[in-house]
């Protein structure tokens, strides 16, 4: 079978559905010598992207982006005779030439609108959900991600499949103490600080947990920092940290950071005294995955699909209450035994996960879909 995959995601900076992406394939053409896989562009990728072997990259002309995808992509892949055309992020063309599977990885757009700018809303509703409902099976990361896609979609329960994400192999534990001080300077931060990180959004709820660091510091009496890394979301209202870290005593405390290279990731999970993620609405959130891969204590939301994927390893709070949060991230804090019980829970939970069991599932779902 010819797989003909929308690759733009693998283009700039991997994170979220770039990294998800690039797990699969690595994983899948490992375990399968049986299909082709062309893997559409819209401009050229590192050489090491290019080091994943039974693929082919083929870089199509550069066009805006609904005319790439809409008509550019289909027109290629019937000329190159694919069989199964694989999205790994929620579109699909509007001119459907082969069976085709498509992964939606949350519905927060339908859930909650309110998070979302105008013109986000008007991309995503009408003729992009008819694209998906045509598909002829849709994958997604959580059972609560499918409860919402056959909620809001009225989709055929049985074209929707499970198949959760997993940690990529770069995060483990670091040992080297050497390592981890240098990150800390490198972005001015104490031995005990607290980490986030994700894209700059409404869901993320930042702002609540600005206030229950603050909360918590004042308890413990100390000078807690906080470092936040992700970009602003482009198609999310603003998120004031800069004002909430003010007016919470916490100006100065808060570290922003844009964007960190896949080893100062690595590195900073492993360093933080508690990973925090105090998301309000999550298909899966992969950030926690990661931080108990490096042995990093979690405290986290008790919604969506948090629970589903942290399992009894994280503590969990009420993102919508800052007593809660704040009760939940001293508790941690100042009780050495259950951070270290938490980090052994965390990297025995993570076991569970495996991008080579999410490879072998998808590609279950292709000989599925292209019967």
């Amino acid at each position: 079978m010819r797989v003909g995959i929308e690759g733009r995601t693998l283009q700039g900076k991997r994170y979220g559905v770039a990294r998800y992406l690039h797990n699969l394939l690595r994983n899948m053409t490992e375990l399968d010598s049986g299909n082709e896989y062309i893997v559409y562009l819209s401009q050229p990728i590192a050489p090491t992207e290019n080091s994943l072997s039974g693929l082919r990259y083929e870089v199509l002309s550069m066009h805006p982006s609904l005319f790439w995808r809409h008509l550019r992509l289909p027109l290629a892949m019937r000329r190159d005779g694919v069989d199964l055309h694989f999205s790994p992020s929620y579109f699909l063309p509007l001119i459907k030439v082969c069976p085709a599977v498509v992964v939606v990885h949350d519905l927060t757009i339908k859930v909650h609108p309110e998070w979302f700018s105008v013109d986000r809303r008007f991309r995503f509703d009408g003729l992009f959900w008819n694209e998906v409902k045509r598909a002829e099976r849709i994958i997604t990361v959580s059972e609560h991600s499918r409860g919402d896609i056959l909620h809001y979609l009225g989709v055929d329960p049985s074209k929707v499949v499970v198949i959760p994400e997993a940690a990529d192999e770069l995060f483990r534990p670091v040992d080297s103490e050497e390592k981890l001080r240098m990150v800390r300077e490198r972005y001015g931060l104490s031995e005990g600080f607290l980490f986030t990180v994700g894209a700059i959004h409404t869901r993320r709820n930042l702002e609540r947990l600005i206030e229950a660091v603050s909360g918590a510091g004042k308890r413990l009496g100390s000078d807690l920092q906080l470092l936040i890394v992700g970009s602003p979301a482009p198609f999310s209202p603003p998120v004031d940290i800069e004002g909430t870290a003010r007016r919470c005593g916490m100006a100065g405390r808060v570290v922003q950071v844009q964007f960190v290279s896949e080893e100062e990731l690595l590195l900073l999970y492993n360093a933080c005294a508690l990973f925090a993620y105090p998301s309000l609405y999550e298909g899966f959130g992969l950030p926690v995955i990661e931080a108990m891969s490096c042995g990093a204590p979690v405290v986290c939301s008790n919604t969506t699909s948090l629970p589903e994927v942290g399992g009894d390893a994280p503590v969990y709070f009420d993102p919508t209450n800052v007593e809660d949060m704040t009760d939940a991230v001293a508790r941690v804090l100042g009780d050495d035994a259950l951070r270290e019980r938490l980090s052994r829970a965390g990297v025995e939970r993570v076991s569970l996960f495996s991008w080579r069991r999410a490879a072998q599932q998808t590609l279950e779902v292709f000989k599925e879909a292209g019967r």
